[in-house]
């Protein structure tokens, strides 16, 4: 028997694949079976399309190699699809693209599915058009497509404060990926903005000498114009500028309020989008930016101490700018030593975390040693993927113009 015509749905395998599957079909109906199948014959690739849902195709990963496509039928609930789909995505490699199927004819569902790593999401009754069009996208599911109807615009307040409820948590970190997937993903003119302006580490993380404007832009914010900002802003791209110092340690630096504010407010106007990277130690600075910030984005982790700062930051926000919005990303996440369940963590905290960050400690050592972000190295990797779905949270659209955007069309929605 051809590797390619394996057909299990309603019996198990008597024979075992001469080559590993490209695609790994749980199909629930003979409609979804008999597309699969076909579509992977079209496809020359060597396939199982097997009877069952996400459970069943968790036991398949723990048995064999996982293959580089994998269908999976949801059906219609809802409720457990997402936490099952989930926890299926955190068990697959990163080379594993995966495509889910249902019959939840809802935007909202959609958009969560998208949200939580899977690459496609078909409506049934599946067709071979359908599902080709699925995995030819599958292969493209790190790229953040923008449609022709949604347009960037300047927001009222394009200022992102990144601040760490902690040191070492890697707020800066944060700052530079997220920097990163705006401008070069997204295509979204991003300035990068250091303030830790005597260990900053934004410059040295990009490997980009520290500008000499920073300084003179705080003390003498009269000076702040279009030109100003372009002779002292490192360009990394077309689209990404860095403004970051290292002053000298011995030397007072003299800023007010009005200065920070300034500076914020000249480069937000020169750019789509301004991320500011704020030093948890500087309670003045850390304030002034505060004040000034239109979304705010807390990187923590999931340990006690972390938690109790995550409390205490949160309040003092409100207490300095109640019209803020706060965004809880949650570093480091996935790996043994979190002290805290993620639940109890949300449970304590009494809002949920917005974005988690998987630890990936070859990618961060690798970024480190190449003076380029975990992102740029790795984009289809899942940290990439966190901080796309980030990136996405607080990117400049004006999702009310969008007339026909390209998931309506991809659910069956005009």
């Amino acid at each position: 028997m051809a590797s390619n015509d394996i057909d299990d749905i309603f019996g198990d395998l008597t024979e075992e694949l001469d080559t590993a599957a490209e695609l790994v079909a749980f199909v629930g109906d003979g409609q979804t079976h008999d597309v699969a199948l076909s579509v992977s014959k079209q496809l020359g690739f060597a396939a199982e399309v097997r009877d069952g849902q996400c459970q069943d195709a968790m036991s398949y990963l723990s048995d064999n190699p996982a293959p580089q496509y994998l269908l999976v039928d949801i059906g219609s609930d809802e409720l457990s699809a997402a936490t099952s789909l989930f926890s299926l995505i955190t068990a697959l490699p990163e080379g594993t693209k995966l495509i889910s199927v249902g019959s939840i004819n809802d935007i909202g569902f959609y958009r969560e599915m998208i949200e939580i790593g899977v690459s496609d999401y078909v409506l049934k009754p599946l067709t071979e058009k359908a599902l080709l069009t699925a995995i030819n996208n599958a292969d493209k599911s790190n790229v953040v497509y923008i449609s022709k109807d949604d347009e960037l615009t300047q927001t009222e307040n394009n200022k992102v404060m990144i601040l760490g409820v902690r040191g070492g948590v890697g707020a800066s970190t944060v700052a530079v990926n997220l920097a990163w997937v705006l401008a070069e993903e997204i295509k979204i003119k991003t300035a990068l903005l250091d303030m830790d302006i005597e260990f900053g580490t934004v410059a040295l993380t990009l490997d980009v000498e520290p500008t000499q404007g920073l300084r003179e832009a705080l003390e003498n914010p009269e000076r702040l114009d279009s030109l100003f900002i372009s002779s002292t802003t490192a360009k990394l791209s077309e689209n990404l500028a860095i403004m970051a110092t290292e002053e000298n340690l011995t030397e007072d630096l003299s800023f007010t309020h009005d200065g920070i504010a300034i500076l914020m407010e000249a480069l937000s106007r020169e750019h789509q989008q301004l991320i500011v990277d704020t030093p948890k130690s500087a309670v003045k600075l850390r304030k002034d930016i505060l004040s000034e910030a239109g979304t705010v984005i807390l990187v923590t982790e999931y340990n006690l101490p972390c938690l109790r700062d995550t409390i205490r930051t949160q309040g003092s926000i409100k207490a300095i700018n109640e019209e803020c919005r706060v965004l809880i990303v949650a570093n480091k996440t996935g790996n043994a030593h979190s002290a805290i369940p993620s639940s109890e963590f949300e449970k304590a905290l009494g809002v949920s975390v917005d974005v988690e960050i998987p630890e990936d400690i070859k990618l961060s050592i690798k970024a480190a040693n190449n003076g380029k972000p975990a992102v740029a190295l790795e984009p289809k990797s899942k940290v990439s993927k966190a901080f796309t779905k980030l990136a996405k949270q607080i990117a400049p659209f004006d999702k009310s113009s969008s007339k026909k955007a390209v998931w309506r069309k991809l659910i069956g929605l005009k």
